[in-house]
């Protein structure tokens, strides 16, 4: 390199024989293997004659510490089972759950009480009237809206196509 201005560095433009084959680049020290490299060094260690291996905390024995043989003999019967349900959905519901161990006695229970009550709701409907259910039911569901337009207008659109005449009155006898 050579010195322009002051504070600049010019580049020689001098080919040399190197950059005319392509090994023209920044310089890089070249490596080669050293024999007596033993690995990252790292200070020496020495033995501690304090050690006494992994820490553990203490056991001692726990003053308070009994085991009961038979858990459940002095229970009282379970008369009662109090569930904590949370849900977003609104149309989830629970009502009269059963616990056994028997397929028979649940579908027997179900039948004789659930089933009832179901086809007793259904029966009832909401109480607000039929409009009222299909209100809320298109408000759930927008779909219901374009199916009833289009009940309305593909009707109307194929009587326009097939039965409008084109002005003309035929006169029957002529």
């Amino acid at each position: 390199r050579t010195q322009g201005s002051p504070g600049e560095a010019v580049v020689s433009t001098q080919s040399t024989g190197k950059c005319a084959s392509g090994n023209c680049g920044p310089w890089t020290r070249p490596q080669i293997p050293n024999p007596a490299f033993k690995g990252k060094w790292a200070p020496p260690m020495i033995e501690n004659p304090n050690y006494s291996g992994v820490w553990a905390p203490r056991k001692i024995a726990n003053p308070g510490f009994f085991e009961d043989k038979t858990p459940f003999a002095n229970l009282m019967p379970i008369t009662a089972v109090g569930l904590e349900l949370w849900t977003m959905t609104k149309d989830i519901m629970f009502d009269n759950i059963i616990l056994t161990d028997s397929r028979s006695t649940a579908d027997n229970w179900a039948a004789s009480s659930w089933n009832k009550k179901a086809l007793k709701e259904q029966m009832a409907g909401s109480g607000e009237g039929a409009l009222q259910d299909f209100l809320v039911y298109a408000k759930e569901n927008p779909w219901v809206w374009v199916a009833i337009v289009a009940a309305i207008i593909f009707p109307f659109g194929l009587y326009l196509t097939c039965f409008r005449g084109n002005g003309e009155v035929d006169e029957v006898g002529e």
